[in-house]
């Protein structure tokens, strides 16, 4: 529930006690894995999220997800699947602190840089697939102008840290919203990519098929890159192994000036069958217990 929604005295509490209490408790979970080699802070943490995760509403939610975009594997595959997606996602957040030191270390390796060459700006798009966090690592990586864009988080004195380590990326920061949606045509006019994650449900968005079901996907940058005439870039986040993490970048492609409404749901629909493609190549290595397609499954759309 968003603070506007809550009379006064819950706002009182939240600020004095409820934020408080998640802000140290956050520090709690955060302060021994900074401390901790990056590899060893991983391993841990996906080893507690594999023991943690099942125990979770959230697990029913990603097994019932992962039902309806890979209905025919068997039940024994998708067991291990959703094993692998708690240790990844664990992984995730134990390296959350320390993305800038992996790429420092080594443990970020990008591919397809080239892609990039004489290109003075464009899109960069990825998905919530192993460690996402590393794809923003690509301004210090090539030297280059990057934008990102976050969420804010209702707690504010963690969010202060979420806006800290996203500085690490040496970035353009953009609140979601319209102050995003300004930046990003300040970012694209000064030769900057925007790196973006495109893979969730977005309530505003168009309905575009994903795994076979309507899906609520952005678009706004495909109209901005219509608009502008820069190139998209895609960019699949694996992890390869532990917390070594490797960033493969596309070709680039245009979206035409004259692009309508149709022809940027197509776009967007191709967009998607490439998430598809890696999801399915490596099922667990998705964020799965989002809910892609909204709180109720919907039908097919072969239906």
């Amino acid at each position: 529930m968003s603070m506007s929604y809550r009379p006064g005295w819950l706002k009182f509490i939240y600020m004095t006690i409820i934020w408080p209490l998640e802000a140290v408790l956050v520090a709690l979970i955060f302060g021994p894995l900074a401390v901790l080699p990056v590899g060893l802070a991983s391993f841990c943490m996906g080893r507690l999220f594999v023991w943690l995760g099942p125990l979770t509403p959230w697990h029913k939610r990603a097994a019932e997800q992962m039902e309806l975009a890979l209905p025919n594997h068997p039940s024994a595959e998708k067991k291990v699947w959703l094993a692998e997606m708690w240790d990844n996602l664990g992984r995730t957040t134990a390296e959350f602190i320390k993305t800038r030191q992996m790429l420092d270390k080594g443990y970020i390796q990008f591919e397809g840089l080239q892609h990039l060459d004489g290109h003075e700006g464009g899109f960069v798009i990825g998905a919530h697939l192993g460690n996402w966090e590393a794809l923003s690592m690509l301004g210090p990586a090539t030297g280059s102008r990057t934008g990102l864009i976050y969420r804010p988080l209702n707690n504010p004195y963690v969010s202060v840290l979420l806006k800290r380590r996203a500085r690490s990326a040496e970035a353009d920061i953009y609140e979601k919203g319209r102050p995003a949606a300004i930046g990003m045509i300040s970012t694209l006019r000064k030769g900057g990519f925007m790196l973006l994650l495109a893979d969730q449900q977005l309530r505003e968005g168009e309905t575009v098929p994903f795994f076979g079901y309507p899906a609520q996907t952005a678009i706004a940058h495909i109209k901005l890159a219509a608009k502008t005439g820069k190139p998209i870039f895609m960019a699949q986040t694996i992890r390869t192994s532990g917390c070594q993490i490797l960033v493969k970048l596309s070709a680039p492609f245009y979206v035409p000036k004259t692009a309508d409404e149709a022809t940027c749901r197509a776009i967007a629909a191709d967009v998607n069958q490439h998430f598809e493609n890696w999801i399915t190549q490596r099922p667990g290595q998705w964020l799965w217990p989002h809910r892609r397609w909204g709180k109720t499954p919907p039908a097919p759309l072969s239906e």
